[in-house]
């Protein structure tokens, strides 16, 4: 039997914004590494609206979970929002609100995330997505870390995401501990850049310390492309050669008569 968990895992709520919010102030918000290269907020009571923005923005669109002691206190949150895999050119692109940005510190953040978008180019290699959820933010209250939080989180946020029909995960990584978890959950990695090497008028816009050295974009599948029929042809995507070995029903292909087994309900079964 297993353990049973000492937090629960709920989806966040309207109810919860201001606890939700309290918990990233103190957490996210002062030691992730780019916000804490930069002095984005020494401490928890130091304002950022573009930050709360940021947050906030995606905390209702029913990915975003909690993780909740006895007593109902928020110790563990991720914040996770449907995003484009191309930004649309509407003026309203990471480079746009970059160049707008009245903040200093957080413009500097900005430019680092439209350079992901630009590096990355995931609307090449995912042609037929238009979308993927993206974990925002991450935080856990320090006395509950290690405690397997941040896994349960993420098992649930990509249920979620399955359940709503979107096949690709996204986590973007500033901290090379994070890029380590994402690894771990089998995420694959599409981009990565040194800091050192993000520049801005020949000078690095932000080297966050030792050892959170890159800027990386992940990428989960949740579930194969689905199979396609064309001119009563079996056609295999790229993506799914690979699920060709779990099928239940088989099929034959005229050219040459071949024979693939394929399993059904377990390709149409994990998507949408």
């Amino acid at each position: 039997m297993a353990e049973k968990r000492p937090y629960y895992i709920s989806p966040v709520t309207k109810q919860d914004e201001e606890a939700v919010m309290r918990l990233t102030k103190r957490t996210f918000y002062i030691d992730e590494p780019l916000n804490l290269a930069v002095g984005l907020c020494p401490s928890e009571t130091d304002p950022c609206p573009e930050l709360d923005s940021y947050c906030t923005s995606s905390l209702h669109e029913g990915f975003s979970f909690k993780a909740t002691d006895d007593d109902g206190n928020v110790v563990g949150v991720m914040i996770n929002g449907v995003c484009p895999l191309k930004e649309d050119d509407d003026g309203n692109d990471l480079l746009s609100q970059a160049q707008r940005c009245q903040n200093p510190k957080f413009q500097k953040i900005l430019y680092i995330l439209a350079r992901r978008e630009t590096g990355a180019r995931l609307w090449e290699k995912f042609p037929q997505d238009k979308n993927a959820v993206e974990v925002k933010v991450a935080a856990t209250d320090p006395n509950w870390r290690r405690r397997g939080i941040m896994n349960a989180l993420l098992e649930e946020t990509e249920k979620a995401i399955k359940q709503r029909g979107i096949r690709l995960a996204r986590l973007d990584t500033s901290s090379a501990y994070s890029a380590m978890s994402a690894e771990h959950s089998g995420y694959t990695c599409y981009y990565r850049a040194l800091y050192k090497d993000i520049k801005m008028d020949g000078q690095p816009l932000i080297v966050p310390a030792p050892p959170h050295d890159e800027d990386r974009v992940y990428i989960k599948e949740l579930y194969p492309l689905t199979v396609r029929h064309a001119k009563g042809r079996l056609v295999i995507p790229k993506n799914v050669a690979a699920c060709q070995s779990i099928v239940s029903d088989s099929v034959r292909l005229h050219a040459g008569c071949r024979r693939i087994l394929f399993l059904a309900d377990a390709i149409m079964g994990a998507g949408p």
